[in-house]
């Protein structure tokens, strides 16, 4: 089986450092964000200054410089959607300088019991999508470092914001998510269905980077509507909340 076939060689015939060079402007903290909306309301507010990009055959995406009001500096860039397409940023940017990576995005709901009104973060990927596979050996699931996963939680502690520890399936596959699929994946223990922490939380343990990641809701595959009341009640907006958990993250890593 091709998922079996894993190198562990650390140099390919291609390799990032090959062809992106260190940015000494680039700071070691990258908040990426699957939302442009997010990442173009922040580089107005911060005043934002771009730095670098990253580009494909879908066009560039610009990295920018942001410091918050308490003094941290992080880059900032939108995500693009996809193991692969995620996981070569992470890549990418890491000889560039960076070596503390927090993402966040939406996710499917599957369990909506738990998912209902709290931010998620994921502490193991179920391995459905194929790059991990070549970041490391063949297996069901990837463990996320529990320090980093401790360090987003005790972000959302200090910011007294809901939130719930949970196992995220990761699909490749977004059309066949079936009925037979996501009540498998509830018996593994998956509470939310996403497509990249599988394969970047792979590529972090391969190149030895630290890596977290959370999630809202922005559906639910259990058949009920995500209700985010508390958010309301914590006195600031939903992306307010996630970009100050995100920067408060890198404060415990």
């Amino acid at each position: 089986m091709l998922h079996t076939d894993f190198d562990p060689a650390q140099t390919a015939v291609v390799n990032p450092a090959d062809v992106i060079r260190h940015n000494p402007e680039m700071p070691e903290n990258l908040i990426g964000v699957f939302s442009y909306k997010i990442v173009d309301e922040y580089v107005r507010k911060l005043n934002a200054v771009q730095i670098g990009h990253h580009k494909s055959c879908m066009g560039v995406q610009p990295i920018w410089k942001c410091k918050w009001p308490d003094g941290t500096e992080f880059a900032l860039t939108m995500m693009l959607v996809g193991g692969p397409c995620a996981a070569s940023i992470i890549e990418e940017t890491i000889p560039m300088g960076v070596r503390r990576f927090v993402m966040l995005g939406s996710c499917g709901a599957l369990d909506h019991g738990i998912t209902a009104g709290h931010i998620l973060v994921p502490h193991s990927a179920v391995r459905d999508e194929g790059t991990s596979y070549h970041y490391l050996p063949a297996a069901e699931e990837v463990s996320l470092d529990p320090r980093c996963v401790d360090a987003v939680c005790k972000a959302f502690d200090s910011l007294n914001a809901p939130y719930a520890r949970v196992k995220t399936w990761t699909t490749d596959a977004f059309y066949r998510e079936t009925r037979g699929k996501v009540e498998k994946r509830l018996m593994q223990g998956c509470s939310v269905v996403e497509m990249e922490c599988a394969s970047m939380a792979a590529v972090a343990k391969f190149r030895g980077v630290d890596f977290a990641q959370f999630l809202w809701a922005a559906d639910s595959l259990s058949g009920e509507v995500w209700d985010q009341r508390n958010l309301s009640d914590l006195g600031m907006g939903a992306n307010e909340l996630y970009m100050e958990a995100a920067v408060r993250t890198f404060r415990y890593m």
